[in-house]
């Protein structure tokens, strides 16, 4: 099953990852996080994906099904300051909920503070 790290900016979720799981987590773009074991910056694909046109809800329905033992990493972006431009909402909003997806198919989800991982789930 999906092995989830969240946390916010450089919190070390993909170092944490690495070290529990073995695998690197590497940067990757939507159709190459399809078939990658380790997948760093989440949030950054949702914002492509949303760029191209898509719906990272969907995506990530699609995720665990074509990739259900990926460890994913991504930043946490709804928290701090509501940024002031819309389309930067959408994505902090459309990344959120594409990660509420991705957390209840998930084996394991892992809130990473400052390199100290907190199991939340698994």
């Amino acid at each position: 099953m999906i092995r989830l790290y969240i946390g916010g900016c450089g919190h070390g979720q993909a170092e944490l990852a690495e070290k529990e799981t073995g695998l690197k987590p590497v940067a990757c773009t939507p159709d190459e996080a399809l078939k990658s074991p380790a997948i760093d910056n989440f949030h950054l694909i949702t914002k492509q994906i949303l760029a191209d046109g898509g719906s990272p809800q969907e995506y990530s329905r699609k995720l665990i099904a074509e990739n259900p033992d990926s460890v994913i990493c991504s930043n946490e972006i709804g928290c701090g300051i509501h940024p002031l431009a819309q389309e930067e909402r959408i994505w902090r909003e459309e990344t959120g909920r594409a990660l509420c997806i991705l957390a209840e198919g998930a084996g394991t989800v892992t809130r990473v503070y400052y390199g100290i991982g907190q199991r939340i789930k698994g």
